[in-house]
């Protein structure tokens, strides 16, 4: 359901105003509106609050370079320390954080390059001792014959080719008395590049260098290390640094990460400190002021008024004004929105994360949620084992993330509900892991089987999807009356009437009830055809179809759960070909696993679809804001929304 919200209109005196929006902040329920594009519209020409905005992006940027995110465990402590030892309204103050955060971005810059040094010079003294080790022979040997030796880039595809016309070149340029000279070794770099090194006496160095460049070969000049030697000459150098330069590179990552520790908490802590006071600096610029009194205007939920009457009278006395309303009907668009739903609802509130907020006054769906998303969810899975995996899954999922994630908190309990629901729906179809259980412990199911009981299912599942339907379209002709809007009226009213009208036509024409239906459902036609003329154009006719059609589409709660229970048995089924050996066993275990995963996300895709789909489309319009209260930040509401 949707809180109850409360107009406040706050009076006092000018020199109590900033007192005031610190103990708002404390308050941490006061929402004030704030247009986003020009929060500082006012206030921009003060150089203070450009000056903290600009710390406020660095600050934010230095934490990005450092990585850290550990917002959640930020010390309150920390925070009140920073706090006391720095002054923000001060802008000599403001001057030396902005000297200290460059400086700081320096040495995380020489810090980060020096990382990134190591880790290139060791990337490329890999390479480096790689190709020195495999010429190293070969050119200690042709050295010592005295032969000039060359490096060279060539195209893989050349090679047979350059070969042979170097061979007749140096041949031709041979005395007829002397025996020609030509060597070579080879190392692959790729598909299409090689390394080449060529031996050949040293007057022939010459026609090998033409022979090249007319191959389009490009001379490689083998790398130094470190120390200045060449690594073909000294490969034992490359070798000796990359023993120790790995030392320098873990000694440089371990500087960085102590300075992570060390000052990710308080560049965080400062974030905070200047974010809570750009965000004063905006409740002071909505002050309304004349004189020495001010005036500060927002909503509350109505659950909290007394709380915050009671807190602002006791910490200012008669200093202060307090006025109160409900909100009229033409404030309902901007009255933010606060979901406040009973405790079995509540983790069905994300649903609506994914969407604009509900307006004020309008449904809230959120129950209806809890109440057929597991029921569709746990229809489609339908097994008893299936189910209880799901349960320990959710149970230790909700235990892990209680204290430390409320959506993933939230998702835990949603997948409990729909384990429960898969355990139900079991027992009525009586499947355990598939088949297995009525191998086992000769288990029937309450219900029918649904893999021979195909159409009472989808007789089911279509009376299901008739259920919701019509429910969400008595939803929409309730917020059609609620905001007076006649056409919304008489559409859904007239589609609400036809559909009536079809559903009633075909149990009369199955004989499903043993009554004349035929005056009920021209009753109900002609009432919903005279309500879709009224409604003034052709959409509601449109509109009656695509709800036989939405009705249709629940056939695949159906269809899922049928492929499902299928899949389960035919893992049983490789235990009955294979025999209980541990090939056939794997191979079931693997196929459960895999159903298991399609199950969970089948279900929940398509359960999820026809809520979006078929049952908001009759009824929910987003046009709500989110109610977001001014406060100040604790644990895992440090930053910013």
């Amino acid at each position: 359901m949707i809180a109850e919200m409360i107009h406040l209109k706050i009076i006092g005196l000018q020199r109590d105003s900033k007192d005031l929006i610190e103990h708002i902040r404390d308050l941490g329920v006061f929402h004030v509106e704030i247009e986003e594009a020009v929060e500082y519209r006012q206030i921009a020409d003060e150089p203070m609050v450009e000056k903290m905005k600009f710390l406020r992006a660095g600050i934010l940027g230095l934490l990005e370079d450092l990585g850290w995110n550990d917002w959640s465990s930020l010390p309150q402590d920390l925070v009140e320390s920073i706090g006391n030892a720095v002054h923000l309204d001060d802008m000599a103050a403001l001057d030396e954080i902005e000297k200290s955060l460059v400086e700081f971005k320096g040495r995380l810059s020489e810090m980060a390059h020096e990382i990134r040094a190591f880790e290139e010079s060791i990337f490329a003294l890999k390479q480096v001792h790689y190709i020195a080790n495999h010429f190293y022979n070969f050119f200690t040997e042709e050295k010592k014959r005295g032969k000039a030796i060359s490096f060279w880039l060539v195209e893989t595809g050349k090679i047979s080719g350059l070969l042979k016309k170097l061979e007749r070149k140096i041949r031709s340029a041979t005395p007829v008395v002397e025996r020609p000279y030509f060597n070579h070794k080879l190392l692959s770099q790729g598909e299409n590049i090689s390394i080449m090194a060529l031996s050949v006496d040293q007057d022939k160095i010459s026609a090998v260098h033409e022979i090249m460049d007319e191959f389009g070969c490009i001379s490689y000049t083998m790398p130094k290390t470190i120390v200045g030697e060449s690594a073909i000459e000294s490969p034992m150098a490359a070798q000796m640094e990359l023993k120790w330069l790995p030392e320098r590179l873990e000694r440089a990552k371990k500087t960085l990460d102590s300075t992570k520790e060390e000052w990710g908490p308080r560049l965080a802590a400062l974030y905070i400190l200047i974010d809570d006071r750009l965000e004063s600096l905006i409740l002071e610029n909505k002050l309304s002021s004349e004189g020495e009194i001010f005036t500060l205007t927002g909503w509350i939920p109505s659950s909290e008024f007394e709380k915050v009457k009671s807190s602002l009278k006791n910490r200012f006395g008669e200093r202060v004004l307090i006025t109160w309303r409900s909100p009229e009907p033409r404030e309902w668009p901007k009255v933010p929105i606060l979901l406040d739903n009973p405790r079995w609802a509540k983790p069905f509130e994300l649903f609506l994360k994914l969407m604009p907020m509900p307006g004020y006054k309008s449904t809230d769906p959120t129950a209806f949620i809890a109440i057929f998303f597991p029921l569709f969810a746990g229809c489609m899975i339908g097994d008893i084992g299936y189910g209880l995996i799901f349960l320990l899954i959710g149970l230790f999922s909700l235990k892990a993330f209680r204290r430390k994630n409320p959506i993933l908190k939230g998702v835990s309990q949603i997948l409990i509900n729909i384990s429960v629901m898969s355990i139900i729906w079991g027992f009525l179809y009586g499947e355990f892991f598939g088949d297995l259980g009525h191998r086992l412990f000769h288990m029937e199911p309450l219900w029918v089987e649904r893999t021979h009981g195909i159409i009472p299912v989808m007789g089911f599942t279509v009376s299901l999807g008739v259920a919701h339907v019509i429910l969400g379209l008595a939803l929409g002709a309730y917020e059609g009356v609620k905001y007076k809007n006649k056409h919304h009226t008489y559409e859904r009213l007239g589609t609400l009437f036809t559909l009536l009208g079809i559903v009633l036509f075909v149990v009369g024409y199955f004989n499903l009830i043993e009554l004349n239906l035929v005056p009920f459902v021209v009753a109900l036609l002609v009432t919903g055809l005279a309500l879709l003329i009224k409604g003034g154009n052709l959409s509601g006719f449109v509109e009656t179809i695509g709800s036989v059609g939405n009705v249709l589409s629940y056939i695949r709660i159906a269809a899922i759960g049928l492929s499902s229970a299928i899949l389960a048995m035919v893992a049983t089924k490789f235990v009955d070909v294979l025999g209980v050996t541990f090939f056939g066993i794997l191979l079931a275990v693997l196929i459960h696993l895999l159903n298991l995963i399609i199950a969970i996300a089948g279900s929940v895709l398509h359960s999820a679809r026809l809520h979006y789909v078929e049952f908001f489309g009759k009824f929910y319009e987003g046009k709500g804001k989110q109610y977001r209260p001014i406060k100040r930040r604790r644990g895992t509401a440090w930053r910013k929304p």
